[in-house]
């Protein structure tokens, strides 16, 4: 038997294991809350273009950069919560692989939504990050 601090009975590295739990519990969170925020910019666009809001409508803006994301969360695997790297590459990567999956299925991709769909996530993606940041930095002191 073992008697390392962090191993277990059969010298099994028991901090890597939950430190491994703990960050595949920051990716979901930070998948859900990027997927919530493309979910956001496509209901705001859909209303600020007379749109209609109904889930269908919104999900047809949403589901390319939504897959985007979840590929994202299997690429990155780590500092999913930091603004940097993770929140940059998660933004830059959702943006980049959401136009590119409408452009693969003819929707479009005009330079205004380029650029809207640019600046929105990246404040939406990275807003939220700050704000976790700056809560548990207060939370800390």
């Amino acid at each position: 038997m073992s008697i390392q601090p962090g191993t277990g009975p059969q010298g099994l590295d028991v901090g890597r294991a939950s430190r491994a739990a703990g960050t595949w519990r920051q990716r979901g969170a930070a998948m859900l809350l990027d997927m919530a925020a493309v979910t956001l910019f496509a209901y705001l666009g859909r209303g600020a273009h007379e749109g209609g809001r109904s889930a269908t409508d919104v999900l047809e803006v949403a589901l390319p950069f939504l897959l985007a994301r979840l590929l994202v969360t299997v690429l990155v695997q780590h500092g999913s919560l930091r603004l940097w790297p993770g929140g940059v590459v998660a933004w830059l990567a959702t943006w980049a692989g959401g136009l590119a999956l409408r452009a693969a299925l003819g929707d479009g991709t005009a330079l205004p939504f380029v650029l809207v769909a640019l600046g929105v996530l990246g404040a939406l993606f990275l807003g939220w990050r700050a704000v976790w940041l700056l809560a548990t930095r207060v939370g800390r002191n």
